[in-house]
């Protein structure tokens, strides 16, 4: 008896295991989009640096997506263009622990940050979006430990789309940095860190900057690379934007279809332009990349090209 029950509760076990490693394999980011992006591309360009390079628009039913969260570029002869507002990222060094990168806005950084070492912290200055000191830094980072530096103000407002906050208002800031931020919850279903739906609002030498989580985890899906949304408000400078080592005039111009520059919204039409920059002068071949929240987006070429000289 005792045998044939200890046999029914091993199997009921395997089955459970079996299942929840299912579930773990099988899981899937809600990150990105599953908007289509219909591009028509021109066939042929002058030798100006100012030449109307591609239209871009979403097909069918689509949901608005936010520019800092978007990536666009041109690829041309094997070589990348990204596209923005004005500016572009300057791709970070292989291994650096902090590594930044700007959105097609060219005013919201996602940041990704190595917080692999459970002995020692990974300090990020904010202002700067580069790897701090002890002495220097706005955030630190161990694994799933996140602590704001001794000065730091802070508040954090739920349920709020990051595009959405566009001002402090009567926010309530606190000056206990002393705990950790409780900045995730551990979905055990799927063993997984999930970041909190919300937005951190951080005041740092009376600058105010919104910081929020999309991730534990990098681009490979490796653990302990928390990766952040970071903009400042209108009102505050953000050195990191005026830094020639972190950023550069973007090659390529999006020129929106609407007023609306926080967001690509699901009926505009947008166009790509060279911005002072010849990209291509005949009719070399291109290749629209477009990324979402760092997901590829799909792409469907339009079968009537244009032509403009």
């Amino acid at each position: 008896m005792w045998k044939r029950l200890f046999a029914i509760v091993g199997i009921a076990l395997i089955v459970v295991v079996a299942l929840w490693a299912s579930l773990v394999v099988s899981y899937e980011d809600d990150r990105g989009t599953t908007n289509t992006v219909v591009v028509t591309l021109v066939t042929s360009s002058s030798e100006g640096k100012t030449d109307h390079l591609a239209t871009l628009a979403f097909d069918g039913e689509a949901e608005n997506l936010s520019w800092g969260s978007l990536e666009v570029a041109l690829e041309i002869n094997g070589a990348t263009h990204k596209c923005g507002f004005g500016q572009q990222s300057i791709p970070s060094d292989e291994g650096a622990l902090v590594q930044p990168k700007l959105g097609a806005d060219g005013q919201t950084f996602t940041t990704v940050v190595d917080a692999t070492d459970e002995e020692a912290f990974t300090f990020l200055s904010i202002p700067q979006q580069q790897r701090g000191s002890e002495d220097q830094h706005t955030m630190r980072f161990s694994s799933t430990d996140v602590f704001l530096a001794e000065g730091v103000q802070w508040a954090f407002v739920e349920d709020v789309a990051f595009p959405e906050l566009t001002a402090v208002g009567n926010l309530e800031f606190s000056n206990d940095t002393s705990e950790r931020l409780s900045w995730y919850e551990y979905d055990l279903a799927v063993h997984r860190v999930t970041p909190l739906d919300g937005v951190y609002v951080l005041r740092v030498n009376n600058e105010d900057y919104k910081v929020q989580f999309v991730s534990y985890y990098n681009a490979n899906d490796e653990r302990r690379y928390p990766t952040m949304q970071i903009a400042a408000f209108d009102s505050t400078t953000f050195p990191a934007l005026s830094n020639p080592d972190l950023v550069s005039p973007s090659p390529c111009l999006v020129v929106a279809g609407d007023t609306d520059l926080s967001q690509w919204t699901f009926n505009e039409t947008i166009e790509l332009h060279e911005n002072g920059f010849e990209l291509r002068s005949a009719e070399e071949a291109m290749v629209l990349l477009v990324r979402y929240e760092g997901v590829e987006v799909r792409i469907v070429q339009s079968p009537l090209p244009t032509t403009e000289g």
